[in-house]
């Protein structure tokens, strides 16, 4: 009698469980099979490949066939590899001549002249690259707006602006750092724009689960619409064939030594109001741009615009440092720092308003606006600190 009754139970138990796996696997199988097609459509034919020192792959890529064309929004463009912008904003002149801001370029590009005339290089991913961009892309893209102190883990310094007025642009040289952090944290240094949920950010970053290291790359981060994502996956269109995005940066500044850095700004282009330049250098030379297409609202305008740090950590894990990853000190070596920080107001490049907001919602961070000190540093923004905090 016992076992008429226990053999059925097993059964049961059995098809039940069995029935569990099948729909798990075929839920994975799906799910793998997506990433499969979508690496298909990140890895273009290459004409060229170009292999850094560090071991990142370039693929040189027809200009037409880059990721960014396969956004809905972008079928039906009329851009081309030649586009770059017509004309810059211009400068209003320093009032003060003090000495200029103290460091040197960080080298970025790649070896000889890049990628043949026509192609622009996009860094190779795997599938191990991609679910870690799409983890940190919506990691990410749930911490833009608001800043505020019960983010668990995510942690800010930075001055804005305030005033409620159309924003062509922003920029800053940043000097660059490479601060230790653990394979689940990030720390960064930025300059964004932004109009309601929709922003662009532009920076440095120690993002390993990103990018598989701990080197100090170049980054974007783009939200339009209902897309979010680091680099070329959301409408950015690449336009320089020696210089990739991503790429990594060096030299790095280091504690009481060199400081090195990078020029950087994001600027609405004059002839097309609706596209955002990604420049930099000075003079500027155009590394990119995103079409106003892939936008909602920024498209139009940009209604605010900010400087300074941002860091990540998972709940009880002492975060990273930001910046420098000291107490911060009124020094370009010791502190990391924005300077020449700049906005674009009717297609002139001004310094920002005297009446910056700034803003660190923790005392391990700090943001110091030093305003215009004028000369070659114009206006400075210092930010970082030795972190420590367990997020909330």
């Amino acid at each position: 009698m016992g076992l008429k009754v226990i053999i059925p139970c097993l059964l049961v138990s059995y098809l039940f469980f069995y029935c569990e796996w099948v729909e798990g696997y075929t839920k994975l199988s799906k799910e793998v099979l997506e990433l499969e097609e979508q690496l298909k459509r990140l890895n273009k034919p290459a004409v060229k490949t170009i292999k850094t020192k560090y071991g990142d792959i370039y693929d040189c890529v027809d200009f037409y066939k880059q990721p960014s064309f396969d956004h809905p929004l972008l079928k039906n463009h009329n851009f081309h590899p030649k586009m770059q912008s017509t004309s810059v904003p211009r400068r209003v002149s320093a009032k003060k001549k003090v000495p200029k801001l103290d460091y040197k370029l960080v080298n970025i590009g790649l070896e000889a002249e890049g990628c043949p005339i026509g192609t622009v290089p996009i860094r190779r991913t795997t599938i191990d690259d991609l679910i870690r961009a799409k983890f940190h892309s919506e990691m990410h893209a749930s911490k833009i707006n608001p800043l505020t102190e019960d983010k668990p883990g995510t942690h800010y310094a930075v001055a804005r602006t305030k005033q409620n007025i159309n924003y062509d642009g922003v920029g800053a040289v940043l000097n660059v750092w490479n601060i230790p952090v653990q394979a689940s944290q990030y720390s960064s240094g930025r300059i964004k724009i932004s109009n309601g949920a929709e922003s662009i950010e532009v920076g440095w970053t120690v993002n390993p689960g990103l990018y598989g290291d701990n080197r100090t790359h170049l980054y974007i981060y783009t939200n339009a619409g209902q897309s979010h994502c680091f680099n070329e996956q959301c409408g950015y269109i690449h336009v320089r064939r020696d210089k990739p995005l991503d790429m990594v940066l060096e030299p790095v500044s280091s504690y009481g030594g060199p400081s090195y850095g990078i020029t950087l700004s994001i600027v609405r282009d004059v002839a097309k109001k609706s596209n955002w330049l990604l420049q930099m250098d000075d003079p500027p030379i155009d590394l990119g741009f995103w079409p106003g297409e892939i936008f909602t609202n920024l498209g139009n305008t940009a209604t605010q615009v900010e400087w300074g740090g941002e860091v990540f950590s998972p709940p009880n894990v002492p975060g990273p440092g930001m910046g420098s990853g000291h107490e911060l000190e009124l020094s370009t070596n010791r502190t990391a720092v924005c300077g020449r920080a700049h906005i674009v107001v009717n297609d002139t490049i001004v310094n920002p308003p005297d009446d910056l907001e700034v803003f660190h919602d923790i005392d391990n961070y700090q943001i110091d606006n030093r305003g215009d000190v004028g000369g070659g540093a114009n206006y400075l923004i210092f930010y970082g600190g030795p972190g420590g905090a367990i997020g909330n």
